[in-house]
Protein backbone atom coordinates (compact mmCIF):
# COMPACT_ATOMS: atom_id res chain seq x y z
CA UNK A 1 0.00 0.00 0.00
CA UNK A 2 1.12 3.40 -1.17
CA UNK A 3 0.39 7.00 0.52
CA UNK A 4 0.20 10.25 -1.07
CA UNK A 5 -0.16 13.34 1.56
CA UNK A 6 -0.11 16.76 0.67
CA UNK A 7 -1.39 19.70 3.45
CA UNK A 8 -1.24 23.46 3.00
CA UNK A 9 -2.68 26.07 4.36
CA UNK A 10 -5.21 28.64 2.80
CA UNK A 11 -6.43 32.31 2.92
CA UNK A 12 -9.77 31.06 3.38
CA UNK A 13 -12.24 29.96 6.04
CA UNK A 14 -12.82 26.41 7.51
CA UNK A 15 -16.44 26.61 6.78
CA UNK A 16 -16.42 27.86 3.29
CA UNK A 17 -13.74 24.87 1.96
CA UNK A 18 -15.41 22.47 3.83
CA UNK A 19 -18.68 23.33 1.92
CA UNK A 20 -17.51 23.00 -1.49
CA UNK A 21 -15.50 19.32 -0.47
CA UNK A 22 -18.59 18.11 1.66
CA UNK A 23 -20.57 18.82 -1.33
CA UNK A 24 -19.13 16.30 -3.50
CA UNK A 25 -20.02 17.57 -6.87
CA UNK A 26 -18.54 20.35 -8.60
CA UNK A 27 -15.15 19.11 -8.17
CA UNK A 28 -14.41 20.42 -12.12
CA UNK A 29 -14.58 24.00 -10.58
CA UNK A 30 -11.66 23.82 -8.65
CA UNK A 31 -9.86 20.91 -9.95
CA UNK A 32 -8.27 19.33 -13.31
CA UNK A 33 -11.21 17.36 -14.04
CA UNK A 34 -13.24 18.40 -16.87
CA UNK A 35 -16.68 17.85 -15.84
CA UNK A 36 -18.51 15.84 -12.73
CA UNK A 37 -21.78 14.29 -12.71
CA UNK A 38 -22.63 13.06 -8.90
CA UNK A 39 -25.56 10.86 -8.25
CA UNK A 40 -26.86 11.22 -4.54
CA UNK A 41 -26.19 13.49 -1.78
CA UNK A 42 -23.79 12.33 1.30
CA UNK A 43 -22.52 8.94 2.57
CA UNK A 44 -22.96 6.58 -0.37
CA UNK A 45 -23.13 9.48 -3.71
CA UNK A 46 -21.39 8.46 -6.67
CA UNK A 47 -19.52 10.70 -8.83
CA UNK A 48 -18.03 10.41 -12.28
CA UNK A 49 -15.06 12.74 -12.91
CA UNK A 50 -14.38 12.82 -16.81
CA UNK A 51 -10.88 14.03 -17.66
CA UNK A 52 -9.66 16.02 -20.57
CA UNK A 53 -9.10 13.49 -22.73
CA UNK A 54 -12.30 12.13 -21.83
CA UNK A 55 -11.09 9.42 -19.38
CA UNK A 56 -13.71 8.41 -16.49
CA UNK A 57 -13.01 7.80 -12.98
CA UNK A 58 -16.05 6.40 -10.48
CA UNK A 59 -15.99 7.37 -7.20
CA UNK A 60 -18.44 6.74 -4.00
CA UNK A 61 -18.31 8.83 -1.18
CA UNK A 62 -17.34 6.19 1.86
CA UNK A 63 -17.83 8.58 4.84
CA UNK A 64 -19.18 12.41 5.39
CA UNK A 65 -17.92 13.63 8.60
CA UNK A 66 -19.45 17.37 9.04
CA UNK A 67 -18.36 18.10 12.70
CA UNK A 68 -14.64 16.80 12.37
CA UNK A 69 -14.72 18.18 8.66
CA UNK A 70 -13.26 15.07 7.46
CA UNK A 71 -15.05 12.86 4.15
CA UNK A 72 -13.54 9.45 2.28
CA UNK A 73 -13.80 8.72 -1.17
CA UNK A 74 -12.88 5.51 -3.15
CA UNK A 75 -12.19 5.29 -6.89
CA UNK A 76 -14.16 2.26 -8.17
CA UNK A 77 -13.07 2.73 -11.53
CA UNK A 78 -10.39 4.76 -13.38
CA UNK A 79 -7.67 4.75 -15.97
CA UNK A 80 -4.70 5.10 -13.42
CA UNK A 81 -2.64 1.88 -13.12
CA UNK A 82 -3.82 1.41 -9.35
CA UNK A 83 -6.37 -0.42 -7.59
CA UNK A 84 -7.92 -0.02 -4.07
CA UNK A 85 -8.04 3.91 -4.36
CA UNK A 86 -9.30 5.07 -0.87
CA UNK A 87 -8.59 9.13 -0.34
CA UNK A 88 -8.90 11.25 3.20
CA UNK A 89 -9.91 14.88 2.96
CA UNK A 90 -9.57 16.90 6.32
CA UNK A 91 -10.16 20.25 6.75
CA UNK A 92 -8.84 22.12 9.88
CA UNK A 93 -9.74 25.53 11.40
CA UNK A 94 -6.49 27.79 11.30
CA UNK A 95 -8.45 31.06 12.55
CA UNK A 96 -11.58 32.81 11.04
CA UNK A 97 -10.12 33.66 7.38
CA UNK A 98 -7.65 30.23 7.15
CA UNK A 99 -7.39 26.61 7.19
CA UNK A 100 -5.63 24.02 6.28
CA UNK A 101 -6.15 21.10 3.93
CA UNK A 102 -4.67 17.68 3.71
CA UNK A 103 -5.67 15.78 0.52
CA UNK A 104 -4.14 12.19 1.28
CA UNK A 105 -4.77 8.88 -0.47
CA UNK A 106 -3.58 4.78 0.20
CA UNK A 107 -3.72 2.78 -2.84
CA UNK A 108 -2.08 -0.08 -4.81
CA UNK A 109 0.29 1.09 -7.62
CA UNK A 110 0.84 -1.50 -10.16
CA UNK A 111 4.12 -2.94 -11.03
CA UNK A 112 6.11 -0.20 -11.58
CA UNK A 113 3.48 2.82 -11.38
CA UNK A 114 3.96 3.84 -7.94
CA UNK A 115 6.71 6.84 -8.81
CA UNK A 116 4.18 7.64 -11.63
CA UNK A 117 1.19 7.31 -9.12
CA UNK A 118 3.36 9.61 -6.42
CA UNK A 119 3.50 12.37 -9.24
CA UNK A 120 0.07 12.59 -10.82
CA UNK A 121 -1.44 12.31 -7.27
CA UNK A 122 0.77 15.00 -5.85
CA UNK A 123 0.30 16.98 -8.48
CA UNK A 124 -3.77 16.66 -8.35
CA UNK A 125 -3.80 17.34 -4.83
CA UNK A 126 -1.68 20.27 -4.84
CA UNK A 127 -3.82 22.10 -8.01
CA UNK A 128 -7.45 20.99 -6.34
CA UNK A 129 -6.14 23.28 -2.93
CA UNK A 130 -5.05 25.88 -4.87
CA UNK A 131 -8.22 25.67 -6.73
CA UNK A 132 -10.27 25.39 -3.88
CA UNK A 133 -8.69 29.17 -2.50
CA UNK A 134 -9.02 30.50 -5.90
CA UNK A 135 -12.67 29.15 -6.24
CA UNK A 136 -13.71 30.45 -2.86
CA UNK A 137 -11.93 34.24 -3.13
CA UNK A 138 -13.77 34.71 -6.50
CA UNK A 139 -16.92 34.04 -5.20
Amino acid sequence: MTNVSVTKSINVSANDAWAKLAAFGGIEHFSPIEKSITEGEGVGAKRTCIMPDGAEINEVLNKLDNDNMHLEYEILTGPFPMTDYISDVNVKVIDAENCEITWSSNFNPNEGAEDQMNEILNGFYNTMIDGLETLIKQN
